[in-house]
């Protein structure tokens, strides 16, 4: 990957990288979220057992 970016400015390489890492970012969220969801869930199904 790294020779990709021979003979590009730093800003052109910042620019490609910051878009994936905000997508990153909300895909980690929404697992997060999910996450939550079904633990929150589970201890509510604990709790009425």
């Amino acid at each position: 990957m790294a020779e990709e970016w021979v003979g590009q400015t730093p800003s052109t390489v910042k620019d490609m990288v910051t878009p994936i890492n905000q997508a990153e970012v909300l895909i980690a969220l929404i697992v997060a979220a999910h996450a939550g969801v079904l633990a929150v869930r589970l201890c509510f199904s604990l709790y009425k057992a």
